[in-house]
């Protein structure tokens, strides 16, 4: 028995590489997302001698391994470094290629005159506009960043702002945000890609200014998004008065067609997270699936009345041509988007496999669509969207791929097949929804700290409505919009945005409709996607494995929660104690603190917490004596008076002043201190009390010496 063992073990391994052939080819976009992902967590640039001399290396092997001959497995394992390696350089190239200017960080007040390149409000109550710089007052033209974001006070109510045209006016500009904590997402790493040099807000007035000839390049863009902007404000439009809520829904309809979502309502964007559905509100891989599909089965329909095109031409490869057009089309009127182009190549590797003749869905086709993104924008590898959207789609080809055919009986009535047919379909879009949703999950856990629990529910009672009637009636409202024949499809499109807006309210308004989870350690993300990978790349029972290491980031231990967090300005500050946690400027950068909240799992106690253990009037925190953390902060950007200080010194055991305090007084001597020079080279703080001690983490030396580190 003992001896048969090993025999049956070795008998199994060998079985199991054997259902592995021809799975290679899909290991090797994930081994060049690797390297890109690898080469933007290095703490330092590393050197092209570095990096070309390491790949020459790995490559001279893999052709030293190959020439002779050895094994197959030792071959492919130094392929797959190989391309590793080809990651690493690709993304260095991408990182190089975008460099641009980055406004000074040591003045933030200047007079701009720019173009409106876009909208790029992500509601109605934050006007926000991309711009594209003429003029920076004081700012050399060489050091004039390529695009800047502000955000609005209200929309002007003088002039009609949209794309295309010239503006001015005086403007409060800082360069991208370092992480909000430490290990936290980076701001200014995702706007060095986007060659976004400056980030800011418009206390007063735009004034339209003088147009001025653009380069052809940023003139043909901006003619395209005055385009999508005229098509969003049709929309809204119509609908305003014909449905309740009607420019709500028509925001609705806009952020579907063609991006823009400056009238989503903030209401309906909060619904739509707290049920699921908030990627419907992002043009992806649904909509292009929908729309490409639709217009190859209708264009394919249409030709097929005709028997003389349907006996002598391949009409269902000029479906695929046409569906690609309109995929491209979709596009170019979505804005172009990170995630509807990642979107849309899918969609054309998939029409491209109907057109050469090969299987249309399949893993294969999803590894060439993920190479392409990958060469296009390497950095994507990194993005929420990238790595759900991949991970849902393999996973439902995979899924697809393990279903048997099924097998259809003769001379069934059409009722009982009808009613077959139903049952089936329930059932699979039942597996869809709980294939795709487990594949997410381990990304929702971790990048937003939450789970819809009815996010099944909502899913299959809105995807029948967005698939078969929202989305094809948006497209032909849309193509339709200046004609009469406009006007039914617009009605059947108001009633699908209804419908959806009516199903994500009543799921999000369910007792317990969201939970809250804290993330894990970043690594076990690392170990979540690897369990999945493996699930959805490797044939045969032995896929089962890599369940474990799937439900890894359900189960792992949470990193306990920090004393006391400080943002990367050093003008707000929280405090934690027993999984609740109060903030000390409730009207002051929330967005980071409520990141740090979701991140830790800490319930907001700022109703009862913060006047019971904190005394603060205007840029002044003191502790009160029952306070467990005696921390004094000072929130102002210029030193506060003598006295001011001798209070904080008098009532803390630390303290923490945004300014730099020249001299302090005798009295502070023994007070442990963080001050502006602190907060400017380690960024945003956790603090952490072990003993008398403090444990200070910065999210700055976690970030390295890298191009879009100031």
């Amino acid at each position: 028995m003992s001896l048969n063992l090993p025999k049956k073990i070795l008998s199994s391994l060998v079985e199991a590489l054997a259902l592995q052939r021809g799975r290679f080819f899909l290991w090797l976009p994930v081994a060049l997302g690797a390297g890109c992902a690898t080469y933007l967590h290095l703490k330092f640039e590393p050197s092209w001698w570095s990096v070309w001399v390491l790949a020459g290396i790995a490559s001279a092997i893999f052709w030293f391994i190959r020439k002779l001959n050895i094994s197959a497995y030792i071959t492919n394992f130094t392929l797959i470094f190989v391309v590793f390696l080809a990651g690493i350089i690709l993304c260095k190239t991408r990182t190089e290629n975008v460099a641009a200017p980055v406004i000074d960080a040591s003045k933030n007040q200047y007079n701009v005159t720019a173009y409106v390149v876009d909208v790029v409000s992500s509601d109605s109550e934050a006007p926000r506009l991309l711009l594209a710089p003429i003029r920076i007052d004081g700012v050399l033209a060489a050091d004039t960043p390529l695009r800047i974001r502000v955000t609005l006070r209200q929309w002007p109510a003088d002039i009609d702002i949209k794309p295309g045209q010239a503006v001015r006016g005086f403007m409060i500009l800082n360069s991208p945000s370092r992480p909000f904590m430490p290990g936290g997402y980076d701001f200014a790493r995702a706007a060095w890609f986007d060659g976004l040099g400056a980030v800011g807000f418009v206390p007063g007035k735009l004034r339209i200014a003088d147009q001025i000839r653009p380069r052809l390049r940023l003139s043909l863009m901006m003619g395209l998004n005055r385009l999508r902007w005229t098509i969003t404000r049709n929309l809204v439009e119509d609908l305003k008065d014909k449905f309740p809520d009607g420019q709500a829904l028509g925001g609705f309809a806009a952020a579907l067609v063609t991006g823009h979502q400056a009238y989503l309502s903030p209401r309906m964007v909060q619904d739509m997270r707290d049920f699921g559905l908030a990627h419907i509100l992002s043009i992806s891989g649904l909509h292009m699936a929908i729309v490409g599909g639709f217009i190859f089965f209708a264009s394919r329909a249409l030709l097929a009345l005709s028997p003389a095109l349907t006996l002598k031409y391949p009409i269902k490869k000029w479906a695929a041509w046409l569906a690609i057009i309109g995929v491209l089309a979709y596009l170019a009127l979505s804005g172009t988007p990170a995630p509807a182009i990642r979107a849309a190549v899918v969609a054309i590797i998939v029409f491209m496999a109907v057109i050469v003749d090969r299987r249309a869905l399949s893993l294969r086709s999803l590894a060439i669509a993920a190479v392409i993104v990958l060469a296009l924008m390497p950095e994507a590898v990194i993005e929420p969207g990238f790595q759900m959207s991949f991970a849902a789609t393999a996973a439902l080809l995979a899924l697809a791929e393990a279903q048997k055919p099924l097998i259809k009986e003769i001379s069934v009535p059409w009722a009982v097949r009808a009613v077959q047919n139903m049952g089936r379909a329930i059932w699979l879009s039942l597996m869809a929804s709980l294939v795709a949703g487990a594949a997410t999950t381990p990304f929702s856990l971790h990048y937003f700290n939450r789970i819809s629990v009815y996010g099944m529910i909502s899913n299959l009672l809105s995807s029948p409505i967005s698939s078969f009637m929202l989305m094809p009636a948006l497209a032909l409202w849309t193509v339709l919009q200046a004609t009469p024949l406009a006007a039914p499809f617009m009605y059947i499109a108001g009633a699908g945005l209804m419908l959806t807006d009516k199903i994500s309210a009543w799921t999000a308004s369910l007792d317990g409709a969201v939970r809250i989870m804290p993330s894990a350690p970043d690594y076990v993300l690392l170990i979540s996607f690897a369990g999945i990978l493996w699930l959805c790349l490797i044939r045969g029972r032995v896929r089962w494995v890599g369940l474990i290491a799937a439900i890894s980031i359900i189960v792992w231990p949470r990193t306990h929660p920090p004393d006391v967090w400080i943002d990367p300005q050093g003008a707000n500050a929280a405090i934690s104690d027993r999984n609740v946690a109060y903030v000390l400027r409730p009207k002051v950068k929330q967005y980071g603190y409520e990141h740090w909240l979701r991140h830790y799992g800490l319930k907001d106690d700022r109703e009862t917490g913060l006047p019971h253990n904190y005394d603060c009037k205007g840029l002044l925190c003191v502790p009160k004596p029952q306070a467990v953390h005696k921390i004094g902060f000072w929130f102002g950007n210029k030193p506060p008076k003598v006295e001011v200080i001798i209070r904080l010194c008098q009532s803390s055991e630390l303290v923490i002043s945004r300014a730099e305090i020249a001299e302090w007084p005798q009295i502070c001597a023994k007070i442990n201190r963080i001050d502006r020079d602190d907060i400017a080279s380690l960024g945003a703080l956790e603090l952490s009390r072990q003993g008398n001690q403090w444990l200070i983490k910065g999210s700055e030396v976690s970030r390295g010496d890298r191009p879009w580190v100031r």
